[in-house]
């Protein structure tokens, strides 16, 4: 699939797209919440995906699929971040990776835990979400 701009140049969407399916199969089944980011000229574009996993299947609404894949060719220039929330029996786990070239590099349980409780305006320390516990994200097979 490609993508293209205004100028009529293609950005090639495949690497994003396997990093989107390699984000759905990098969990289990159960309700899960993923978000994409992409930073650029100060500010921030993000893209919301909830999905389910039952087995081998995933179900996703097309056009957050493809809004995500948009937000993930961006984020293979710019850098950015992806965040999955599941939600389990006493609340929620938090996983997620860092963008940059088209990779994503898991995040350990204490850094996505520091980059949730740091206010995303002001820096200052705020405390973890009650209910949520911050796991390590695991490498994508892509």
């Amino acid at each position: 699939m490609e993508i293209t701009a205004y100028d009529k140049t293609p950005y090639d969407t495949e690497r994003p797209a396997a990093l989107l399916m390699g984000f759905l199969k990098a969990v289990g089944d159960g309700f899960h919440h993923l978000v994409v980011a992409a930073s650029t000229n100060g500010a921030t574009l993000s893209a919301s995906v909830p999905f389910t996993n039952d087995g081998a299947t995933s179900t996703v609404d097309p056009d957050d699929a493809h809004e995500a894949i948009f937000v993930l060719t961006l984020a293979a220039v710019t850098g950015g971040g992806a965040v999955i929330r599941t939600t389990v029996d006493q609340g929620s786990k938090v996983m997620g990776w860092k963008l940059t070239e088209s990779h994503a590099k898991p995040l350990s349980a204490s850094e996505i835990l520091h980059a949730y409780c740091k206010d995303a305006e002001t820096g200052e320390v705020i405390p973890p979400e009650e209910g949520v516990k911050y796991v390590a994200a695991p490498s994508l097979t892509v």
